[in-house]
């Protein structure tokens, strides 16, 4: 998925990998997350819900590039997801594109996985252009 966000990629950074900011627009609430959040090789976990059943995502570091590319590993109830961020410097501000392979932890629900996760990612990058676009 591709959107057009009118910020530039600092902004667009920070609100993917401060803590508090990431708590702001995707609902998620840091509970072991390291301060230096992200270095690759951490394990962070947020508190997260899907409906009213409260969920711990584990969040590992694949791949930080500073302003250009932030890759985890994401584990949440069934669902198991190769995540990427990929920053690009536009006129307008920011090409933000996020890459995420999606699939069940359980076998049999690879659709469902593959539903929820894609609800998911269109949901969070809405927030996510809102949250950056809405001035501090």
């Amino acid at each position: 998925m591709v959107v057009e966000i009118a910020a530039h990629p600092t902004r667009v950074w920070r609100a993917l990998t401060v803590p508090a900011e990431v708590a702001r627009w995707d609902g998620v609430v840091p509970t072991a997350v390291p301060d230096d959040y992200p270095v690759v090789g951490q394990h962070a976990r947020w508190r997260t819900k899907i409906g009213f059943l409260g969920l711990t995502l584990h969040d590992r570091v694949r791949v930080v590039d500073e302003e250009r590319c932030l890759a985890s590993t994401i584990d949440v109830g069934i669902v198991h997801v190769e995540e990427r961020y990929t920053l690009e410097a536009t006129a307008a501000g920011t090409r933000l594109t996020s890459d995420n392979e999606v699939r069940s932890r359980l076998p049999g629900l690879g659709r469902l996985a593959l539903r929820l996760g894609a609800s998911g990612v269109r949901s969070s990058m809405a927030r996510l252009v809102t949250h950056c676009e809405t001035p501090a």
